[in-house]
């Protein structure tokens, strides 16, 4: 186990992965330390891990911008060759941003997953749209992302601008009928609400919840 700010085991059942991946090609979008990537292995898959090692590729508000001298360029991803090594893994890690990944260049998958990741996007829809030329005709787009709980409350789909807050860089927070309307506008054809519940961060008296939802999305087939 490596530190870090979240623990998902506890989570992983809130995702709906199916329990067996034998023989299925799966893209981890924002992989991190990898816990979804070896996740996906473990149930069979043959997986492609996406990432940005360096943070000055990240997307970040003018203003909120860290200056180059204190971004690092080796902090991202130590976690996931530390795992990968120990576990033996196949993953292939890919260092690209979700921007400029297309099929021409990796093909095509079985499952595409992405969790926790579109909310720290400034261009939440053309990720959309990248995943979604990711994914088979009759392949499953999972998510789970941050939403609104107050938004919801509104009669019309909304989503809050939250890019010049002092807490981790959240450009766009929609609310559930947002995300479901963006995956719809980006070409799925079908988008159900899975489940919804609260992820644990932080450590110690840091620690706190972040509400989640969790979509799948498919199109085709």
């Amino acid at each position: 186990m490596t530190d870090g700010w979240f623990d998902l085991r506890e989570d992983v059942k809130h995702y709906g992965l199916p329990d067996d991946l034998t023989g299925k090609r799966v893209l981890d979008v924002g992989t991190w330390d990898g816990f979804w990537a070896f996740e996906f292995e473990r149930r069979g898959a043959e997986v492609v891990a996406l990432d940005l090692d360096d943070e000055r590729q990240l997307d970040w508000p003018p203003r909120r911008r860290p200056p180059e001298s204190e971004m690092r360029d080796d902090q991202r991803g130590a976690g996931f060759h530390l795992a990968h090594e120990v576990k033996q893994s196949k993953v292939q890690r890919v260092v690209k941003s979700i921007y400029f990944a297309t099929p021409e260049e990796y093909g095509q998958f079985d499952i595409v997953f992405c969790g926790s990741v579109l909310i720290h996007l400034r261009d939440q829809l053309l990720a959309l749209e990248r995943i979604r030329n990711l994914v088979k005709p009759g392949g499953t787009f999972i998510s789970a992302e941050e939403y609104d709980k107050r938004g919801a409350l509104l009669p019309w789909r909304s989503a809050r601008f939250l890019a010049n807050r002092d807490a981790a860089v959240v450009f766009w927070m929609p609310t559930v009928k947002t995300w479901q309307a963006m995956h719809y506008t980006a070409g799925f054809d079908t988008t159900t609400v899975h489940g919804k519940f609260d992820m644990h961060a932080g450590r110690g008296k840091d620690r706190f919840t972040v509400p989640h939802v969790v979509l799948h999305s498919t199109y085709g087939g």
